[in-house]
């Protein structure tokens, strides 16, 4: 078997629950659908960070519904269709679920080794004054957008090492040429956080105007036409997007609506208000908290539960005193009780260990039983032990470190003072530092982070959450870790071609960072719920086809105007 071809096995590790709900076929909309869908999103109190994507924002794909990407994940797959992926995943689609987004077909070559994408034809940017005129979208787009953000001073560092160079070999055909394989390709260079494609003409702005939504502009479904901080942002339907999707035999243009709105609520309690007036269509992330009350009050929502696809953690900073010696880390792990967080924060629901890898890993999982007595440990409540290592570490008056939060997650705040109390009793004293989100991000692996970072960090894939949280020098490695052998582990993981033997490394080096680096205090992942209104058709709760990327999903979305005006909203 070629050796490359089986190499992107390794991404099919993704365990889809066999528990999936089987949804009723897609519902054929009228000859005119439309609406404007009012969503609180998975990040509803939270603004747009940027509108400059060489400015390596996560958020991009999640807000910037006007960019399109060289691949996404197929909806055919999803709840409506073949019912084998929820697409509820952070950042990983199965190569098995690729689907053509501006590419329409891809293939890895050797002699030289390459990967090649056919492009659609007849794709257009659209207008934006004082940035460009409608026009096609080329080859020469793609060449010119990955190295105009590789020449970014926030590029991540060896992130697209291994491309030689990109090449247009005609109008329609982009070449990644490649010095090396990497098992992560799609997510690097396909339908990842940063390869959503701007033109040239944007990428050649100042930094003031590429920061300015009003000179965004894009291939995708939808146009960004209003942003009010705090309050909202309006994106209008493309009327010249290219594609389409084909319910019960006929096929529509999209999007099948005439646009969505993102509803920016810092308060979670008037979220879920705004969702039981109908004022919300649908509302992507919800606490446990609301729900049966909304069941009560709201007893025609739709909902869906998953476990979030981040983990919840501590980074603690290992590159300086108390935090660079271990025993102190382990300390840290065990003085929290865990279970006791699970129960009365999250309804006994969520699970205890979701990080590094995810527990819908299953084949790469290591579960807590399985790890050493050591690591096993850091998930119960041991006080008494947790002050012998600090003893031991040369602190046993304990000491006193500062935690940042962020403010826009009501997890995080209403953990943080049962984590003081249990710091406390072992005799280190906790100073917590509340920032909004803008702030509490741009503090992230800076000189002035403080020893303690409370958060979450996205699932990825396998690769990805490696390399990102503790590979040396990476952009969110917030504990500063380091460590050379890792480091190598990593790097021949990502180059073997044998899915076994790749398979094996990738479960070491996620037993590894638990048990023996242990950079952070690991903390139980939240289950959360998604609810939305019988009038919103097309929508089986799926929520991301790329990494944090919904635009497609929406697109696809249509609202029954007249079943909203029967029900009374």
């Amino acid at each position: 078997m070629h050796p490359f071809k089986t190499t992107k096995r390794h991404l099919m590790a993704l365990a889809i629950s066999a528990a999936l709900p089987l949804s009723a076929a897609a519902e054929a909309p009228p000859e005119n659908p439309g609406g404007m869908v009012n969503l609180a999103t998975i990040y509803y109190g939270i603004d747009a960070v940027t509108w400059d994507t060489s400015k390596w924002n996560w958020k991009a794909n999640h807000d910037m519904l006007f960019m399109d990407h060289l691949i996404m994940g197929d909806l055919d797959y999803g709840p409506s269709g073949k019912n084998v992926n929820d697409f509820i995943a952070q950042a990983f689609i199965p190569p098995e679920h690729y689907k053509g987004d501006l590419a329409e077909s891809w293939e890895v070559k050797e002699d030289p080794l390459r990967i090649e994408f056919k492009l659609r034809e007849n794709v257009y940017w659209m207008a934006k004054d004082g940035v460009m005129d409608r026009r096609e979208f080329v080859a020469q787009d793609v060449v010119e957008h990955f190295e105009a953000m590789k020449s970014s001073d926030r590029y991540i560092p060896t992130y697209w090492d291994f491309i030689e160079e990109w090449k247009a070999e005609g109008d329609h055909t982009a070449v990644a040429y490649l010095n090396e394989f990497n098992a992560n390709w799609g997510y690097r260079i396909a339908w990842g956080y940063y390869n959503g494609i701007m033109p040239p003409e944007w990428h050649a702005l100042s930094g003031e105007d590429k920061a300015d939504w009003k000179k965004a502009t894009g291939t995708g479904p939808y146009e960004l036409t209003e942003v009010a901080r705090g309050q909202r942002q309006v994106y209008k339907a493309n009327e010249e997007y290219w594609d389409t999707t084909t319910i019960e035999g006929k096929t529509y243009e999209l999007p099948l609506n005439d646009g969505v709105v993102y509803n920016i609520i810092k308060d979670e309690s008037s979220s879920i208000a705004a969702l039981r007036s109908g004022k919300l269509d649908i509302h992507e992330s919800i606490r446990w908290q609301f729900v049966d009350e909304l069941k009560k009050t709201a007893p025609d929502l739709n909902f869906k539960s998953a476990l979030k696809t981040e983990g919840t953690f501590i980074a603690l900073r290992t590159d300086k005193k108390p935090f660079n010696d271990v025993r102190v880390r382990r300390a840290m792990n065990l003085a929290v009780d865990q279970r006791a967080i699970q129960q009365s924060l999250l309804n006994g629901e969520g699970a205890l260990l979701n990080y590094p890898f995810s527990q819908r890993w299953t084949s790469l999982y290591t579960p807590i039983e399985e790890l050493d007595p050591q690591a096993q440990a850091m998930f119960e409540h041991q006080p008494e032990k947790a002050k012998e290592l600090l003893a031991e570490a040369g602190y046993p008056n304990g000491f006193e470190f500062d935690l940042q939060v962020c403010s826009c997650d009501p997890y995080h705040t209403d953990m943080v003072a049962m984590l003081q109390a249990y710091y406390q009793m072992v005799g280190v004293e906790m100073n917590i530092k509340t920032l909004e989100y803008g702030a509490f991000r741009s503090q992230m692996r800076d000189e002035n982070q403080a020893e303690g970072y409370l958060m979450d960090n996205g699932e990825g894939n396998p690769f990805s959450v490696l390399r990102k949280s503790f590979v040396s020098g990476q952009t969110w490695n917030p504990a500063f870790y380091s460590d050379e052998k890792f480091d190598s582990m990593w790097k021949t993981a990502l180059h073997e071609t044998d899915v076994d033997k790749q398979n094996e490394m990738l479960r070491d080096m996620n037993e590894y960072i638990i048990e023996e680096a242990v950079p952070q205090v690991w903390l139980p992942t939240q289950e959360f719920y998604i609810a939305w209104w019988p009038w919103v058709k097309n929508y089986d709760g799926e929520l991301r086809v790329g990494a944090v990327r919904p635009g497609p999903i929406y697109a696809r979305i249509w609202l029954d105007q007249e079943l909203k005006e029967e029900m009374g909203y």
